[in-house]
């Protein structure tokens, strides 16, 4: 799996975009201003980071968690 956050700026991208409901849209422009775009992620709960992988693999798949 990616670094924290390498995902947070990878989620980041999809932004305001079709490709997240509105609920997952509020949750990813949380996360990058919680983290600072990823910088700090030190902060986020273990359940912030486990719905974050779960977005990150329902949008991306396994394959790009190298």
């Amino acid at each position: 799996m990616k670094s924290i956050g390498a995902i947070v700026r990878q989620l980041e991208g999809l932004l305001d975009t079709r490709d997240l409901t509105a609920w997952e849209n509020n949750f990813v422009r949380n996360l990058v201003e919680r983290t600072d775009q990823g910088q700090n992620t030190g902060q986020l709960s273990i359940k912030q980071i486990a719905r974050m992988e779960e977005l990150y693999r329902k949008r991306f798949g396994d394959a790009e968690a190298a």
